[in-house]
């Protein structure tokens, strides 16, 4: 029955004509339940060298789909607007791979139980510079640290007391070679003692300013405190503007125009840098050239208008404005244009960004900003065209049981990689 509705659906399609695109989702195959529609989106679904959906939204569908006892076919979609096209029609019942949950779309399809929150975000190339700020930033949160401000305060009362009992037993030292007393074997080995530390450790010298043991001992207790002291300072140090290198100032959204920015269709991402550029359009001069040509950018950017031409990587035409858009089909694809220096920036999901990231070839190459601009809550999203309220309830009670797991966040963190939760 779904493979009919499916070839139904297609061939309404093509009558329509080439006013209406023809998006592509795979026919489902084999007796079936539920068609659950997938798209390359890694890490959350994609499809493996051997034709079978993989990524962690597929693993917890599995999970998912033994409590609601609904057998699956899986299809692959090539876009998002494919999948909610599917979504409309009823040839799909359930997309799992990620779909923000907004108000505009919850009109005509559901949405399940919120699973995870990502953000809207921006990838750049690494370069070898030094961001100063955020090295400063990390000295001044690491110094003020209540760990790191106590053992830095402890060194320097403990230098302080060794100050003063130097001091004051330089003052009740009487001096003259009548006064000195045998050395006596105590005092003698605990010589050899201090002498070999000092020659072992590298304070050979710190101590030879005084003639009497005790003098020595001072001003070596003196000279291995502030060492740490100094080393602890001068590590903190290191590590923030090593840590600082390739690092870049978070872009503001109001600059998002004019950068050359690489976006996935039809995403959300694509309707906010639209909406960024809409909002530069009204600050600029009325009437003027600027604003002319940022309000046809903006036009542009409006997801219809785009369909056919949901394989490939578009380039808006140049309109002489300072930045640019590139429409991608994949986040992959996104962020090898960036890799490859054809856009500045890409501006999509900070899971999927922290991803491509961490891996060859990108992985030194790309940084991603820790900032999100807005959060972007993920659910699957449920076709009305069945009337499946009864699934929805179902997959909400499943989803819920895994997320009060303990072993969730480590769960999503083995598949996403450490730090996968966005900051929000």
């Amino acid at each position: 029955m779904r493979l009919i509705l499916g070839r139904l659906g297609l061939m309404v399609s093509l009558l329509l004509g080439p006013g209406l695109p023809a998006h592509a989702c795979d026919a489902p195959q084999g007796n079936h339940d539920l068609v659950v529609a997938v798209r390359s989106a890694e890490p959350f679904t994609y499809i493996g060298p051997d034709g079978m959906p993989r990524g962690f939204a597929v693993d917890l569908w599995h999970s998912v789909s033994t409590d609601i006892d609904k057998t699956t076919a899986f299809v692959n979609c090539d876009s998002i607007d494919a999948q909610e096209q599917g979504l409309r029609r009823g040839t799909v019942d359930v997309v799992i791979s990620p779909l923000t949950i907004t108000s505009e779309r919850m009109l005509t399809y559901d949405f399940s139980q919120q699973y995870l929150s990502s953000g809207l975000t921006l990838a750049v190339a690494q370069d070898g510079a030094i961001d100063f700020e955020a090295a400063i930033e990390t000295i001044t949160d690491t110094v003020f640290q209540p760990t790191v401000a106590r053992a830095i305060i402890l060194f320097l009362l403990l230098n302080l007391v060794t100050a003063f009992l130097l001091r004051a037993f330089m003052l009740n030292l009487v001096t003259g070679p009548e006064d000195d007393p045998p050395p006596g074997a105590v005092r003698t080995w605990m010589a050899y003692m201090l002498e070999a530390i000092a020659r072992t450790s590298g304070l050979k010298g710190i101590g030879d300013g005084f003639a009497t043991l005790m003098g020595k001992v001072f001003e070596m207790i003196m000279a291995v405190v502030g060492t740490a002291l100094s080393a602890m300072i001068l590590g903190v140090i290191t590590s923030a503007f090593v840590g600082a290198i390739g690092e870049h100032p978070p872009v503001s959204a109001q600059a998002l125009p004019g950068l050359k920015i690489a976006v996935l269709r039809c995403s959300t991402a694509q309707e906010f840098l639209r909406r960024e550029t809409t909002e530069a359009a009204f600050r600029a001069d009325e009437g003027s050239d600027k604003q002319i040509k940022l309000k046809a950018r903006a036009e542009w950017l409006a997801c219809a208008g785009h369909n056919n031409n949901t394989q490939k990587v578009e380039i808006m035409p140049g309109d002489g404005l300072p930045g640019g858009v590139v429409l991608t089909p994949t986040w992959k694809e996104g962020v090898e244009e960036l890799y490859q220096g054809n856009v500045e920036a890409v501006l999509g999901d900070w899971v999927a960004l922290s991803y491509m990231s961490r891996r060859s070839p990108y992985d030194g190459q790309i940084t991603v900003q820790e900032s999100v601009y807005r959060n972007e809550p993920y659910g699957w999203a449920i076709s009305r065209a069945s009337g499946t309220e009864e699934l929805r309830r179902a997959i909400d009670s499943a989803l819920i049981v895994r997320m009060r797991d303990t072993d969730w966040r480590k769960r999503i963190e083995n598949t996403l990689g450490s730090g996968a939760i966005a900051p929000n």
